[in-house]
């Protein structure tokens, strides 16, 4: 892939991957209150229908996770790592663009495990009898707020370091 065209590709994928991180961000994000008597059988009441919008969401967020993760791949693999390599080959190492490789890297580590505890918590949240147990319910939907604030902060920082990677990679070009 010609400079240029390697340049543009990342410019890209940080502008959808900070697209997809206000997409995932939408969803749980919003603080609830302890639960009143009305709010409790609100719960009861809607458990299936609430059900089939956390079976949607969690399809929803597996096919955002796949997109993710393949960009991010794609960013390090195909752009980060290579290009620091021909660097170092050349002697015109970076020390800026070095930091940027292992924080993302260290990030895209994160994401995954961050990714890996929300699936559970919402699985979790899923096999959650909530007629039965609507406290219980309620209080595995806070912690799964919460990991999924954790989730949009692990994307909005890798979409910050493919920025400031496509920034490194301008400035050193107007150098060359």
């Amino acid at each position: 892939m010609a400079g240029g065209s390697t340049v543009g590709f990342i410019k890209q994928i940080s502008v959808v991957t900070i697209a997809a991180t206000f997409t995932v961000a939408g969803v749980l994000t919003y603080p609830v209150m302890a639960l009143s008597q009305n709010q409790e059988n609100a719960i009861v009441q809607d458990c299936d229908n609430i059900k089939q919008s956390l079976i949607k969401l969690q399809h929803s967020d597996s096919r955002t996770r796949t997109y993710l993760g393949s960009a991010y791949e794609a960013i390090s693999g195909r752009f980060i790592t290579p290009l620091n390599l021909r660097l170092v080959k050349n002697n015109l190492p970076s020390t800026e663009l070095f930091k940027i490789q292992n924080e993302f890297i260290a990030a895209q580590n994160n994401f995954r495990n961050l990714y890996v505890e929300y699936m559970r918590e919402l699985e979790g949240l899923i096999a959650t009898d909530c007629t039965a147990h609507p406290e219980e319910f309620y209080k595995k939907l806070e912690a799964l707020r919460t990991k999924r604030e954790s989730l949009r902060s692990s994307t909005k920082a890798l979409a910050n370091l493919a920025e400031q990677q496509y920034q490194t990679v301008t400035a050193l070009k107007e150098t060359l």
